[in-house]
């Protein structure tokens, strides 16, 4: 099943009442620059950071793993590399508490650039490492994550530049000492390219990535539903007009999965995406979030309230040019805040994720003393709601969805929402196409909360998108006809 959505914009600020307490914040620095990729919590409560140093290691480039405790302390820090360009993509903890590090090299044997997989010990140090080769008339590799499979081999999933001149998607498969097995392709007859990989609550795994190939504009949010064998289960593509890709999917808790990344199909430049999925891969919401300049997302996670934490970079917000971005979200895409971090000059956000004790560990790079630095911040799980008084006001917020109430619904259900300021309000039906099925209501409304029945006998069982337009924004959810 290959499902495509499009829609036409769906710029969002709500307030919430409290910033995030920020339990900690501690950087790594080096001599010149190191870049965090991600960051990955520990089995014994703290949290490995991976990157890439030109301060330490014996390259130009040099991959960088630390290991810290729960508090941000400094266990052990190790380097990886050749003499020339050794770039990590990817770290995770194995079975056995080491990591497995997925990197792209062209410091090592005679064919330059190659995938290469390194297995270290608890301690960092290096147990093996391993080249993946070239495969079926790929020219070039690159990895965007690695997951450890049940039978202790590694899946490793990103995009290849093949002999026909496009990329496509690549997953990679070996066993538990770096041999490759089998790899697979996907997407296209043009450019498709991978970025991470997840395991599913079912057993399966999850691609997400953009493609150049399906979809609506120039290149659209791309995810691929896989079994353990690499076989498609369902694909979903969802963008506008222009650029929009992702960089990072999760899993939720109730059996769906939520991408964030990147649009230029909505709002102004380049803008924070996020989209809701459910289980089979159908669109349930989808928002964007931004200012007048750039934002973009790399990592997300959903708290026990079923909120989303999602974590980035910004250059609308904030003191400097660019400056590490924390938002939090509601489970229907309708509440949002947000909370900078950084100082005067170029501050990246990273990836997030859910330490041991219910802490929420966030990285990026922060520019200090003349050079970029690995760069932690600790949230406490009790106070993680965030907030947007450090912004100017906008009128971007204008409707906030409040849900559809029942759903499923058998005759009528109820379309609940509130206005900031009068607006002329569209709340249309449409298929999973995103062609127009039905028109709920249009209406010239007043500020405040509105309730609207919806009721179509006509309307055949089965699944639709709700579409609700103000005059500044467009939201979506999944509703869900039944007899």
């Amino acid at each position: 099943m290959l499902l495509i959505v499009f829609f036409t914009g769906a710029s969002c600020m709500a307030h919430s009442q409290l910033p995030p307490e920020l339990l900690w914040e501690k950087t790594y620095p080096g001599v010149y620059t190191d870049l965090v990729r991600q960051v990955m919590p520990a089995s014994d409560g703290g949290f490995v950071i991976i990157g890439e140093s030109d301060s330490f290691g014996p390259g130009i480039i040099s991959t960088r793993l630390i290991k810290c405790d729960s508090t941000g302390n400094l266990q052990w820090d190790k380097s990886y590399g050749g003499a020339s360009f050794d770039f990590p993509f990817s770290v995770e903890e194995t079975a056995d508490q080491g990591y497995i590090i997925a990197t792209y090299s062209n410091s090592f044997y005679p064919e330059g650039n190659n995938l290469r997989l390194i297995k270290t010990d608890s301690e960092g140090d290096t147990l093996w490492t391993s080249i993946v080769p070239n495969s079926n008339g790929c020219i070039l590799q690159l990895a965007g994550s690695i997951k450890q499979t049940p039978d202790q081999g590694y899946l490793l999933a990103g995009y290849c530049w093949q002999d026909s001149h496009c990329n496509q998607i690549a997953l990679f498969k070996t066993d538990n000492a770096g041999t490759l097995e089998w790899f697979k392709f996907y997407g296209g007859a043009s450019d498709d390219y991978g970025a991470t990989i997840q395991a599913t609550n079912d057993g399966n795994y999850i691609l997400s990535g953009y493609t150049f190939s399906y979809g609506n504009g120039l290149c659209d949010g791309y995810l691929i539903k896989i079994n353990p064998q690499g076989d498609t289960i369902w694909t979903s593509v969802v963008g506008g007009t222009n650029y929009d890709s992702y960089r990072f999917v999760r899993p939720t808790k109730d059996g769906g999965y939520i991408a964030v990344g990147s649009t230029q199909s909505y709002g102004f430049g380049e803008q924070g995406f996020v989209v809701k999925v459910d289980g089979d891969g159908v669109m349930e919401w989808a928002a964007n979030v931004g200012g007048n300049q750039n934002e973009g997302f790399e990592g997300v996670v959903e708290n026990d309230n079923q909120e989303y934490l999602i974590t980035g970079t910004t250059n609308s917000y904030g003191n400097g040019q660019h400056d590490f971005m924390i938002v939090r979200m509601g489970n229907s895409g309708n509440e949002m805040g947000m909370k900078t971090y950084g100082g005067s000059g170029e501050d990246f956000g990273s990836t997030i994720e859910i330490l041991p004790n219910k802490s929420y560990i966030a990285t990026g790079t922060l520019t200090q003393n003349n050079s970029l630095e690995y760069w932690a911040l600790c949230f406490s799980a009790d106070s993680i709601h965030v907030a947007v008084s450090e912004f100017e006001p906008t009128t971007e917020a204008g409707l906030s969805f409040r849900g559809i109430n029942p759903n499923p619904f058998v005759n009528q259900t109820n379309v609940s929402f509130n206005l900031d300021k009068p607006s002329i309000v569209r709340c249309k039906i449409l298929d999973l196409n995103a062609k127009e099925i039905d028109i709920a209501f249009e209406a010239y409304l007043p500020s405040g909360d509105h309730n609207i029945i919806y009721e179509n006998p006509d309307l055949k069982p089965g699944y639709y998108i709700c579409r609700l337009q103000s005059e500044e924004r467009v939201v979506f959810k999944k509703i869900i006809k039944i007899k």
